[in-house]
């Protein structure tokens, strides 16, 4: 399943240490050959559109637009519940695309 991403989605994966961008990479991989079938423990959905794939402490946010995944946001989970402003800009996006 072929993932498009935001620019700042880019800069901030970009900007990640080297343990939590192999761990990030390999759970996008094992997304884009698996899809949403991968279970709960890697992908969660958020809303109807918007979906969190979870990789340790980083979290991506998929939005899924008229059949295509875009990755709309992302962060590093600082506390166990999402941060609203987190959820509220990554479904804005998702709304843009």
């Amino acid at each position: 399943m072929k993932v498009y991403y935001f620019e700042e989605v880019l800069e901030f994966l970009a900007r990640l240490n080297e343990k939590e961008r192999a761990r990030i990479s390999r759970t996008r991989e094992f997304f884009e050959k698996y899809g949403f079938g991968i279970g709960p423990k890697y992908i969660k959905k958020v809303k109807s559109n918007l979906w969190e794939l979870r990789a340790g402490n980083v979290r991506l946010f998929l939005g899924v637009i008229g059949g295509k995944v875009v990755g709309v946001h992302i962060v590093r989970k600082k506390s166990q519940k999402l941060p609203l402003k987190d959820v509220r800009l990554a479904e804005k996006r998702s709304k843009e695309i």
